[in-house]
C-alpha cells in the first residue's frame, strides 16, 4: 500500500471527512480512503441510512437534562383543551 500526503484540503472537505469518520466510528484516514475508493469506482458506497441511529449514545447527562428542561412545558397536558 502507498502512503500519500494531501495538502490544501478545503475546510468543508475536512469537516465532511471528520463527520463521516465520526458517524462510521473510524479514523479520518479510513474515511478518506473510503471516499477516494468510492469516487474512483473501486468500492460500493454504503447504503444511506434513513434513521437517526448515528445519534444514538451521543448525548451527555447534561445534554439530556438541558433537553428535558427545554421541553418540559410541552409535556404538560391542558385538560381544558381536550374536552
Amino acid at each position: 500500500m502507498k502512503t500519500m500526503t494531501i495538502r490544501k484540503i478545503p475546510d468543508e472537505v475536512a469537516r465532511f471527512l471528520a463527520t463521516k469518520a465520526a458517524g462510521e466510528g473510524c479514523s479520518i484516514n479510513a474515511a478518506t480512503v473510503s471516499v477516494l475508493s468510492e469516487a474512483a469506482g473501486f468500492a460500493t458506497p454504503a447504503p444511506r441510512r434513513r434513521d437517526l441511529s448515528w445519534l444514538a449514545g451521543t448525548w451527555s447527562a447534561k445534554d439530556e437534562r438541558d433537553f428535558n428542561a427545554a421541553v418540559s412545558k410541552c409535556r404538560r397536558i391542558d385538560a381544558e383543551e381536550w374536552k
